[in-house]
């Protein structure tokens, strides 16, 4: 008696095993897949917290000084910004490893080229305004609205008026769309005085 397989039995064999291997791969396929959109929405979730943190320590860090030109003029206001522009200008307060340079800088948020920067001048009034490094916020903003709260009423643009020069707005709010989604963040400044 002969102890081996026959062949009809090898090929039935070997059709049932490369049935197992197609499902195998297509089932660690579509779960590779998964992990790969998760870990993409982890990355932007994170991306969007952290520049959300950012752009929060700076507003609630302001300080309430009057802003000036690279000459040395005062601006006509202690923050300026616009929906039109898509920025936002103010001098906050930010630590400094040394103790001999000021710990207020002038910051700026724009958007520009569907991107949100953060730029970070070496001084409260900088001489040479081409002289900071930006930071790359968020990345394929398609659109952007700033906007500030004062009196229960939203305006597109800071100061609105003389009255409100010497003024930080009650509120900032960010409205801005990225990749189809679209995100809102609320600030509180956290300054009731005017200088």
């Amino acid at each position: 008696m002969n102890r081996g397989f026959t062949l009809i039995e090898v090929l039935v064999s070997l059709v049932i095993l490369s049935l197992i291997t197609v499902i195998s791969s297509s089932i660690l396929q579509s779960s590779l897949d998964i992990e790969r959109t998760v870990s993409q929405r982890l990355h932007s979730a994170r991306s969007l917290n952290f520049s959300s943190i950012i752009v929060k320590r700076d507003i609630r860090q302001a300080i309430n000084v009057p802003l000036r030109d690279n000459y040395g003029n005062f601006l006509n206001g202690v923050m300026i910004g616009s929906n039109i522009d898509n920025k936002i200008l103010f001098n906050t307060r930010i630590k400094s490893i040394s103790n001999e340079t000021s710990p207020i800088k002038r910051i700026e948020y724009i958007l520009e080229e569907g991107t949100f920067k953060r730029k970070q001048f070496y001084s409260a009034n900088p001489y040479n305004i081409d002289e900071y490094f930006d930071t790359e916020l968020i990345s394929d903003v398609s659109r952007m609205n700033i906007e500030f709260l004062h009196e229960r009423q939203w305006h597109p643009k800071w100061p609105i008026n003389s009255n409100t020069e010497k003024k930080i707005p009650t509120l900032i709010r960010f409205e801005f769309e990225k990749n189809g989604k679209e995100y809102t963040w609320i600030i509180e400044p956290n300054i009731d005085y005017v200088f």
